[in-house]
């Protein structure tokens, strides 16, 4: 990496590029870091809920996989975007606060992408052998987890090419990953809007996690935004994301809070249990009919 900005700024003062990064806020600082720790507090209703609960059911298989993909293209974006400051640290352009704090977006987006990708990796371990779990859509999981591991790899394709090439492949790479991001933030909340919205119930899905990262959702788009060298394709999915996850909690509220009192309908409760029991009676017949095969099997 320190070769490719080498041949970025030969034709010119590497430091005065590195100007932008200098000047960083303390109170901006300190709101990044808070906001990073909150980030992990905000997921961990979720994951409490994947792991009590023991299934999937409420949660919609295309939300794991969009939303899971979407980080990694966030990820790919910043690591790629703030390759510039790392350069201006390396060469001692900035000072220590200056270089740190011009890494505090790819600390965040970093912790963001792990915490989502932990919510599948969670359903994929704990609901597995669940006498809860559906098991036609537990393999739809594992197949997305198979594609967002391929995702995965491919994302480190695209940053050694990024790192090995000009500064213009790099950026083209960044907001290519970027818009991505942005557009698969969009679309990964419809299925799961509808999935809520055809159930009548959250399910497995936290609405104590979306209570958090709503308006946690706003204030990070702004760190972000208002970062030093932040590049808009790093924060625009984070804006649309809040808006759209916003419009979701509205819709669990009202199924858990107001549906069942003001329609003549079951409650979100009820439904969720009769889903679950419904789930655990065709398991148990699915495990009795595969015992009587293997009895027929002995005996023949």
């Amino acid at each position: 990496m320190l070769d490719y900005f080498k041949r970025e700024n030969s034709g010119g003062d590497g430091f005065e590029k590195c100007a932008v990064y200098d000047g960083a806020s303390t109170v901006n600082f300190v709101f990044s870091i808070l906001i990073s720790i909150g980030i992990i507090i905000s997921y961990i209703p979720q994951y409490r809920r994947i792991i009590i609960k023991r299934t999937s059911e409420g949660l919609s298989t295309n939300f794991l996989f969009l939303g899971s993909c979407s980080s990694i293209f966030t990820l790919t974006n910043i690591i790629l975007v703030s390759s510039k400051a790392r350069h201006c640290c390396a060469i001692g352009a900035l000072d220590t606060f200056n270089c740190i704090n011009s890494q505090l977006n790819l600390f965040q987006i970093g912790i963001q992408c792990t915490c989502a990708i932990l919510i599948l990796v969670l359903v994929l371990v704990i609901t597995k052998h669940s006498i809860k779990q559906d098991k036609a859509e537990y393999k739809r999981i594992e197949n997305v987890g198979k594609l967002v591991a391929a995702h995965g790899i491919i994302s480190l394709l695209q940053i050694t090419i990024g790192f090995s090439t000009n500064s213009t492949v790099l950026y083209t790479i960044a907001n290519i990953n970027g818009l991505l991001s942005a557009s698969l933030t969009v679309i990964k909340y419809v299925p799961q809007i509808y999935t809520t919205y055809r159930l009548k119930h959250p399910g497995t899905l936290s609405i104590g996690m979306m209570c958090i990262q709503t308006p946690g959702g706003f204030i990070f788009t702004a760190t972000l935004y208002f970062a030093k060298g932040s590049h808009w394709s790093s924060w625009v999915s984070y804006l649309v994301a809040a808006l759209l996850q916003g419009t979701l909690l509205l819709l669990c509220f009202y199924y858990v809070y107001f549906r069942g009192t003001s329609d003549s309908g079951e409650s979100a409760e009820e439904l969720e249990r009769e889903a679950i029991e419904r789930i655990i009676n065709e398991n148990r017949h699915e495990e009795l009919e595969h015992e009587s095969s293997n009895e027929d099997d002995r005996l023949l």
